[in-house]
């Protein structure tokens, strides 16, 4: 049956069986596909790999970014006719747009930045520049397109969460200016083609064709939508997702690092109050009573230092999350995936998992004091380097142990490996030193 479904847990691989086990229970025709959402190109090749080791083979799955399938899902509600393969102002395309409009605009106010930039009148330098200020209006285009709309009005502003206006930095309007020249440069079937008027038209179409069921859509919709590990969903993602649940199952697996409303251990909370809340208050307590600067005895430091993004994604998502609806609709034995029911199955867990769990149960530090750790406990290392070449050697000989010598004994693959850094680009020439010898 179509509805809304968001499973919350702690552990992706928790979240992943469960998926795994949901599709394989209430499997689609034989030549349907699964539509699996995924944040990135390498979580998709995770997700068909972790399906194909847990099924025996991952065929007819869909695995895509939020953007194209927004995309296909427009002209599918609204038809081919209607909605063309590719939008005009896609990044490849917008690329060029800019390329033509960047030599036009730097005699202008506002667009001394840009004009700087460009002095030598390089062609080179204006494609690279191009090139990044379309991959920025494309972000925009998924993210904020109340933004885009202001300033296609001419509206030189930005709008936060309370809808409240803030004039542009005087350093920045060029990006208004700039965007308010590739509008008026579109022919008038183009500007109805952006993504945030199709985004409108969509809404409406799905909305009336859940109040009229002798209404259809031009193509058929998706009959289930997967949305997978992702820990922020752009808000026009989120509105079509609930707007497609009245015709669609869709199905949510969030990693969510704590079992509690956590919302209010941060700032910026005054904006994310709203009537609905998915998750329990821990002992009762309303966390938004009790000042920021004593919130470190009520919560872990580390959750509200590094759990913003993920915050403003699961309290967004609660708008549109009806928890009882779901347990009334859909045979889930659970739809809170944490693992708490583990912890009396270990008795002593190494550092990271002590860690993990605290967030988990939104422990103060000083409620749960960590014991010794024993010295062959290496769960978390921390190493002092003082440049990026030196980073790049510990790492080295650090995997060269791992891979040596694994912790448990148990061989350590490729696969059980990431690096992540701050900026890849930083670290290349680095990373070519080290490993490429």
């Amino acid at each position: 049956p179509p509805g809304f479904i968001a499973l919350h847990g702690n552990r992706i691989e928790t979240l992943l069986d469960t998926v795994a086990a949901w599709l394989a229970q209430h499997p689609l025709a034989p030549l349907e596909s699964e539509v699996i959402l995924v944040q990135s190109n390498g979580m998709a090749e995770w997700v068909k790999m972790a399906l194909a080791r847990r099924a025996g083979v991952c065929a007819a799955a869909a695995v895509q970014l939020p953007a194209r399938f927004q995309w296909q899902t427009y002209r599918q509600g609204l038809g081919r006719a209607q909605v063309p393969a590719r939008s005009p102002l896609d990044k490849t395309a917008l690329a060029w747009r800019l390329m033509r409009l960047l030599p036009e605009l730097l005699d202008e106010p506002g667009f001394a930045p840009v004009a700087g930039y460009l002095a030598d009148d390089d062609p080179g330098r204006r494609f690279q520049l191009a090139l990044r200020i379309a991959d920025l209006y494309d972000q925009y285009q998924v993210h904020r397109p109340d933004w885009l709309d202001a300033w296609g009005a001419g509206r030189e502003l930005l709008l936060d969460a309370g809808r409240v206006e803030t004039p542009l930095a005087e350093d920045q309007r060029w990006q208004a200016r700039l965007w308010q020249r590739v509008i008026d440069a579109l022919e008038p079937q183009q500007r109805a083609l952006t993504r945030p008027q199709l985004h409108d038209r969509v809404l409406a179409a799905l909305e009336a064709m859940a109040e009229d069921a002798a209404l259809r859509p031009a193509a058929p919709l998706p009959r289930r939508v997967v949305l997978f590990g992702m820990t922020h969903v752009p808000l026009p993602t989120l509105q079509l997702l609930a707007a497609l649940s009245r015709h669609a199952q869709v199905l949510l697996a969030i990693p969510n690092p704590c079992r509690y409303h956590w919302a209010d251990i941060m700032d910026g909370r005054e904006w994310l109050r709203i009537a609905r809340r998915r998750h329990p208050l821990r002992e009762g307590r309303e966390l938004q009573d009790i000042g920021l600067d004593a919130m470190h005895l009520h919560a872990h430091p580390l959750l509200a230092a590094w759990g913003r993004q993920a915050r403003d994604f699961v309290r967004q998502l609660d708008a549109f999350d009806d928890a009882e609806q779901t347990r009334a609709r859909f045979p889930l034995a659970r739809i809170d995936l944490f693992d708490e029911d583990q912890d009396a199955h270990d008795a002593a867990p190494p550092l990271l998992v002590q860690v993990q769990r605290h967030i988990r149960d939104l422990s103060p530090l000083a409620e749960h004091p960590h014991p010794p750790i024993p010295p062959a406990d290496r769960s978390i290392v921390f190493h002092l380097a003082h440049s990026p070449v030196r980073e790049l050697e510990i790492l080295h000989d650090q995997l060269l142990e791992l891979l040596a010598d694994p912790p448990g004994g148990k061989p350590l693959r490729p696969r059980d490996i990431v690096v992540m850094v701050p900026a890849i680009d930083d670290f290349a020439p680095a990373i070519r030193a080290v490993f490429g010898q």
